[in-house]
């Protein structure tokens, strides 16, 4: 598996770098610190363990925490994307009267499944890492365009709004992988809890969304969850007529 070089190359980086190294090259945080503590504790477990790390998806679960949100009940686990992008928002003016509008997202989806599937401690701590990270979502990066962010992970499709109501995520990317296509409506929704990253404004909700008409594949409902940033201020003033709010999120993709 791929996943795991890439840890031994990272910690063998971090225990051999100057104190200071990661100051400047990786603005190096609490964040990053534990998540590195994590893959180490990872790799000494697999260094001991005769079970071979395989990507599972039937080993994928809604983390226990979301239990806010409808569980997927008869449905299976098929993938688990990164969600890097904007929260997109309009302003009727630029005072104080007037209140953010919703205005959809758009964000690149990037193939977490395995890591889902076998390191789930690693994933929930990733979108606080990249939220404000600088990620590409020119198409011309298709397909093989990588996340910045210490994992092995590769592009694996769009996410943005069909229409005003209408969330999709296509998952056919030209030359890359064919995963199929989620046209989704919001079914229900609970707030980020308050340990979320929360940017400027606040991180966004967590949502559970179920296939529409228009949906490719087997997709029945697609969770957001492990949201950071992306809230928009309380009222307009000041803003534009057009803005955006960067986030990031965990995206579960469930069907039959």
């Amino acid at each position: 598996m791929r996943f795991l070089p890439t840890f031994l190359s990272l910690v063998a980086v971090s225990t051999a770098a100057p104190t200071n190294f990661f100051d400047d090259a990786y603005d190096f945080s609490e964040g990053l610190l534990d998540y590195y503590s994590k893959v180490s504790q990872h790799i000494n477990r697999l260094r001991h363990s005769k079970t071979p790390v395989g990507c599972d998806a039937f080993k994928i679960t809604l983390p226990s925490y979301a239990s806010g949100l409808k569980a997927p009940d008869g449905l299976s686990p098929m993938y688990v994307a990164i969600g890097r992008g904007t929260q997109n928002y309009t302003c009727a003016d630029s005072t104080s009267k007037s209140t953010p509008a919703a205005a959809g997202a758009v964000a690149n989806l990037y193939n977490a499944t395995c890591m889902a599937a076998n390191f789930p401690d690693l994933l929930e701590l990733i979108p606080n890492l990249i939220w404000n990270s600088s990620v590409p979502l020119d198409v011309s990066t298709f397909p093989r365009a990588k996340i910045q962010l210490p994992a092995n992970v590769d592009l694996m499709g769009h996410h943005f709004f069909y229409d005003a109501t209408t969330p999709e995520f296509n998952l056919n990317i030209a030359g890359g992988g064919q995963y199929g296509i989620a046209m989704t409506k919001k079914s229900g929704s609970i707030d980020a809890p308050s340990t979320a990253t929360k940017g400027t404004y606040g991180a966004v909700a967590w949502l559970y969304l179920t296939a529409t008409t228009g949906t490719v594949g087997k997709y029945k409902a697609v969770y957001r969850v492990d949201t950071a940033s992306g809230s928009p201020p309380d009222t307009c003033e000041g803003q534009p007529a057009e803005f955006q709010m960067k986030y990031s999120a965990n995206y579960y993709f469930f069907g039959n």
